[in-house]
């Protein structure tokens, strides 16, 4: 059996259908595993405690011994391998699957007894006994079961698990107001919050329950009270984990009415925050600030009117025209230019006042649709101190642009440290070095720049004509599957669960990326790729942060139906590749917000505009889940958008992600000759930007895989076009 399953390993196709390979192979090997997992009966005193002692007399099951009865189960997996393996029948693991699918519906329903009952009579040493006290501590949660809740948490049998654990008692605890427990779940502050709009949603999530529990406890009151202001001044989202804390910082008395002001007033001048706006006025109309927020609200549509409508220069009508002139400022910049020395006049704002509305217009005149003169108006008006990161960036595109060399050359400089390191600053500090004479700098700053696997580390390889750093890291090959990933418990479980058709079993897969070790990890992801589960391939590249994986990180599935469709259409196969990557993650199945679907997150829209053009018959939304259905759609389409722009990948690529409308208002019209890395860098939609440089990177990386060659990241008509 063993011999077999390496034989199919190694030379299998990845299957049309990706349980293929599990069901003819995969299944009999993970069942034999059940054979010696131990199915005798639990110990005398074991027995007896599920009887009467583990049972309390309302029903509930004492949390103490279902965690040893389930600890009882799992040492007996300790010293499984594959040697000791023996034939099971078909029908003995038949009924251990449903005696756990019971098992776990029991628990699901509130019936823990029976589900614990079924667990010791039938699934002694099954793989998925840890599944089932997870699901026994994460429903019906209750106080009596939090101690186990923590013991399973910080045990570190299952990381994934405990993590979503944790989110449900944390929940729990904070419903209960129980601030010794929950302070004791969330364990530390392992988190800098110093930069708040850097944090992501999780992070956001972990900090208020963090700073809610020991905030209550007294232990971190200055810090709490700063975060939290933070947070409630942030108009992102916000997570509604973080509304315990909120609730805290009114009930200390620290969500004032002046701060309820001050995120209106930043609600209020910005262009996509109406409903907070409103619903903040709404609010404060019953405080002091009613008459000052009714003024701002009549000019909320029409700013400029402020003139005719602000007649004094007293506290509140001066707050009035400052905010008022400042959205004036955002969504009417020209025009607001025009009317700047009348406000500064009337009005007579503070140095503070100003530098905040100078940075407002900075935000627009920065942008794509406005020129060289607005950029230079820039210059001169914001002073140094006012200038932030975020506008720094903004003015360094536009100096890219407009070819400003000696600009770009400096400004990288004044970036923070974290930022001027990134690959695409260090590329445009190499090139501005260059385009100014400097040539020795520019070749070593360009050259270290060619040793990265990025769009900007490939165009600069191409520029200098080195080789690509694709850095490609592949499996060790004296690998034996399955006997290297024997004894890996998370692997046991997760093929059981796959073998259930259970999704859960991405749980166990992100378990085995984590926290195995490397080469088993890449075991299981060799595993993946030849047997044709593709997502869960990119899921272990992405899990466990092995970016040099090319194999697994860019796997080649749907070949046929990808080759026949590039044929059909006259596209590269790479590039077909390289856009589904960037789309779908090469999931067949997927579905964006937006309605977009499959592997090419075809829109519905556009594929009933193709179907009606190409004289096809369009089967409805659910066909563009069918891989060769939507890989037809999406090349046909890509075909459109090269046709249309040049046979230029760049624009096609834009077009693919902002519609092809965009493209000609991103033309140059100044006769300022702009090569591709210029206008990628400048594409004003930081998605789009992104987008186009991943799916060129992703193109050549496919093109290599597929011929073995390097290629060019960028063709020769590219090259030459006039961006």
């Amino acid at each position: 059996m063993v011999a077999l399953l390496q034989s199919e390993l190694s030379s299998k196709p990845a299957a049309t259908d990706p349980r293929g390979w599990w069901r003819r192979w995969g299944a009999p090997l993970w069942l034999s595993v059940l054979l010696v997992l131990g199915f005798s009966a639990l110990p005398a005193q074991a027995a007896s405690s599920v009887a009467s002692g583990g049972i309390n007399p309302d029903g509930t099951v004492d949390p103490s011994f279902a965690l040893s009865l389930n600890q009882d189960m799992q040492e007996r997996l300790k010293n499984i391998t594959l040697d000791s393996f023996n034939a099971l029948p078909k029908s003995r693991i038949t009924k251990m699957r449903e005696a756990y699918i019971q098992a776990v519906n029991a628990i699901k329903r509130g019936d823990e007894a029976r589900g614990l009952q079924i667990q010791h009579e039938q699934l002694q040493g099954y793989p998925l006994n840890l599944w089932l006290n997870y699901y026994y501590l994460a429903y019906n949660v209750r106080a009596d079961k939090v101690p186990a809740a923590l013991q399973f948490i910080q045990s570190g049998q299952q990381h994934e698990l405990a993590g979503l654990l944790k989110e449900r008692y944390a929940q729990f605890l904070s419903e209960e107001r129980d601030y010794v427990g929950l302070a004791q779940l969330m364990g530390p502050k392992r988190i800098d919050e110093s930069k708040l709009s850097s944090l992501s949603f999780a992070q956001k999530k972990e900090l208020c329950r963090f700073y809610e529990a020991n905030w209550a406890l007294d232990r971190v009151n200055e810090d709490a009270v700063s975060f939290a202001s933070r947070v409630y001044l942030d108009l992102g989202n916000r997570p509604q984990a973080c509304g315990p804390l909120m609730a805290l910082f009114d009930a200390k008395g620290y969500l004032t009415d002046k701060l309820i002001l001050k995120r209106f007033e930043r609600a209020y001048v910005e262009r996509s925050y109406q409903d907070t706006t409103k619903s903040l006025a709404q609010v404060l109309k019953r405080t002091d600030f009613k008459d000052r927020v009714s003024a701002l609200l009549e000019l909320y549509s029409e700013p400029s009117k402020l003139f005719e409508q602000v007649q004094t220069n007293e506290p509140t009508d001066h707050r009035v025209a400052v905010l008022a002139f400042k959205r004036y400022a955002n969504i009417a910049p020209r025009s607001a230019r025009a009317d700047l020395e009348r406000f500064i006049t009337t009005y007579q704002p503070s140095s503070t006042e100003l530098i905040g509305i100078y940075q407002m217009f900075a935000r627009n005149f920065l942008g794509r649709s406005y020129d060289k003169s607005d950029v230079a108006w820039v210059d001169q008006n914001l002073s140094a101190l006012a200038w932030t990161d975020e506008l720094k960036e903004m003015r360094l595109r536009r100096a890219i642009y407009f070819a400003q060399w000696d600009k770009v050359y400096v400004l990288i400089d004044h970036l923070a440290p974290d930022v001027r390191s990134a690959i695409n600053w260090r590329y445009w500090k190499g090139r501005a070095a260059q385009e100014l004479g400097l040539h020795q700098e520019a070749n070593t700053i360009l050259a270290e720049v060619a040793q990265d696997r990025s769009f900007f580390g490939f165009y600069a390889a191409q520029t200098l004509g080195q080789d690509y750093a694709f850095n490609y890291a592949k499996i060790e090959p004296n690998f034996s599957f399955p006997l290297d990933i024997a004894t890996n418990k998370a692997a046991l479980r997760f093929f059981e669960l796959f073998a259930l058709d259970d999704d859960n079993a991405i749980y166990e897969w992100r378990e085995i990326a984590k926290h195995s070790p490397k080469q088993e990890a890449m075991i299981m992801a060799q595993w993946a790729l030849q047997s044709g589960n593709i997502s869960y391939a990119i899921d272990y590249v992405v899990s466990s942060g092995d970016w040099d994986a090319l194999d697994y990180r860019f796997p080649i599935a749907y070949r046929n139906f990808y080759e026949k469709y590039a044929r059909q259409n006259d596209v590269d196969l790479s590039f077909l590749y390289g856009i589904s990557r960037q789309e779908s993650m090469l999931n067949h199945k997927i579905r964006s917000w937006a309605g977009a679907v499959g592997l090419m997150q075809v829109m519905p829209g556009t594929a009933r505009d193709i179907a009606r053009r190409e004289k096809w018959r369009f089967q409805g939304v659910g066909s563009l889940t069918d891989p060769e259905t939507n890989i037809r759609y999406g090349s046909t389409y890509i075909r459109w958008m090269l046709d249309k722009f040049d046979n230029n990948r760049v624009l096609a690529a834009a077009a693919y992600n902002a519609g092809p409308g965009r493209i000609p208002q991103w033309a140059s019209d100044d006769a300022q000759k702009r090569d591709v890395a210029m206008y990628v860098e400048t594409i004003p939609f930081n998605e789009t930007r992104k987008y186009v440089q991943n799916v060129l990177l992703y193109d050549a990386i496919y093109n290599f895989l597929l011929t073995g060659k390097p290629g060019d990241l960028i063709k020769p008509n590219e090259l030459s076009y006039a961006y």
